[in-house]
């Protein structure tokens, strides 16, 4: 698969290397010399100095004969731009634009094929959804609740006093009593597919699939609170904040917003009349006290300084507050926020990633989720009439590479966490957790 992408910032390189990991012929364009010098030090692939728009840079590029065409720069024009040209010069199958302004996605460009873009991706949107499914379900620990299904994963952290500490995987299930999948452990920065003679130990983070719930369960007897989130404070009123505040009211929650900005609070009380929005910057103590923000059930911080996301959920638990929530780019942030007591860490790029990543994805994939920094992917397949190699077939019995898992099954309404006796149907939809160098062959087993 040949695949051109557009700049070279941290979403166009983060892609770049997952595909690059997967042997998959990659060529970056980024007009900045000095970005353009730092992905060809990091990539093994040809990275070109030039616009994404040059007809000449793109042939430079190869995009005649590219399968995929990405503009993921941060410049919404300069995407689309690329993606128009990359058609109608070049007639790349398929264009794929990162866009942030939801007017463009509102005006129809999809059904304009003159504008030669497949997909749109609107980072904002992406992280605003990933953040509201965390929240109601809790945001106790990093969560993926995969679309259409009951299942979860979930991420914790192993302290000294955890039932989970020193034990056997084969063993945990017995603790627990409940039905459940370890996917994955990540220890010292790197992601374990656990066999069951893996030992869990104080420091991991293990990542665990089960129903929801189950989960509750789980957590309980893990010695962890299960908290129902009703009273949410959302600080920052930005273009991610305005949509997690709509969605949480759409489902019923009490939702106070802080901006510091005077005239975005105008905005958002007439676009939001159920919230409560409050003028004033989260980094006045006073702030705190007089909102009475100690008493809410969690905190979710999306200001443009991840800086202050981190330190003002920090504080905020320290103060009372049951869950916070940040918004964090830098992905070397995310396990000091942790470590730090932030429940969960959504990254607006990672986000985009993942959307990104489930259009580039062969075969009959319906979402794909991107696991610690792209170290393994959580992917959903549906198994259509070609699949001949795995309908009727055990589990057990399939030829599976020995960093991938099935996690879940959705058949018709109902979501199964599998055994390996569970035989594979028509129509089945498979959530697969892989580590990142077996996706290639993942996709080979499932596109037979």
């Amino acid at each position: 698969m040949n695949i051109v992408i557009v700049g070279a910032g941290e979403v166009g390189t983060h892609i770049a290397s997952q595909l690059v990991a997967e042997q998959k012929d990659v060529v970056i364009i980024e007009k900045d010399p000095e970005c353009a010098a730092k992905a060809s030090n990091m990539l093994d692939c040809l990275v070109i100095t030039g616009e994404g728009s040059n007809v000449d840079i793109l042939k430079q590029a190869g995009a005649e004969n590219a399968d995929i065409f990405i503009a993921a720069t941060s410049v919404d024009e300069v995407n689309m731009i690329s993606c128009f040209v990359a058609g109608s010069a070049f007639n790349t199958p398929v264009k794929i634009a990162r866009v942030r302004n939801v007017d463009y996605m509102r005006g129809g460009l999809l059904k304009n094929s003159s504008i030669g873009i497949d997909y749109l991706v609107n980072p904002e949107i992406e992280a605003a959804f990933d953040i509201v499914q965390t929240v109601l379900h809790g945001a106790s620990s990093g969560i993926f609740a995969f679309q259409g299904t009951n299942a979860q994963l979930r991420d914790f952290l192993v302290k000294d006093d955890s039932i989970f500490n020193g034990v056997l995987v084969k063993d945990i299930r017995s603790i627990i009593d409940q039905n459940f999948i370890i996917a994955g452990v990540l220890r010292n920065e790197m992601l374990h597919i656990p066999k069951g003679d893996f030992q869990i130990l104080t420091g991991d983070h293990i990542y665990i699939v089960a129903l929801g719930k189950s989960f509750n369960k789980i957590l309980t007897r893990a010695g962890m609170t299960v908290d129902k989130l009703k009273r949410i404070v959302l600080v920052g009123g930005g273009l991610i904040g305005k949509h997690i505040a709509g969605m949480l009211i759409e489902d019923g929650k009490d939702v106070r917003i802080i901006e510091k900005d005077y005239e975005r609070c105008k905005e958002l009380s007439a676009l939001y009349p159920e919230a409560t929005v409050i003028n004033g910057n989260i980094s006045d103590q006073d702030v705190f006290e007089e909102e009475n923000i100690a008493y809410t059930d969690a905190i979710i911080t999306t200001t443009q300084s991840e800086e202050l996301n981190i330190l003002a959920g920090v504080y905020a638990k320290s103060k009372g507050v049951k869950r916070a929530v940040a918004l964090i780019d830098k992905l070397n942030y995310t396990t000091l926020a942790t470590n730090l007591g932030i429940d969960s860490c959504i990254s607006a790029k990672l986000s985009s990633v993942d959307a990104i990543l489930k259009f580039i994805r062969k075969g009959n994939i319906k979402n794909v989720y991107t696991i610690f920094e792209g170290q393994a992917e959580a992917i959903e397949f549906i198994v259509g009439s070609s699949n001949k190699n795995i309908i009727g077939k055990k589990i057990m019995d399939l030829k599976f590479p020995s960093g991938c898992l099935i996690i879940a099954v959705q058949r018709h309404r109902k979501t199964i966490i599998p055994t390996g006796s569970l035989v594979i149907e028509e129509g089945d939809s498979i959530i697969t957790f892989a580590a990142h160098d077996e996706i290639s062959r993942l996709e080979e087993l499932f596109n037979k």
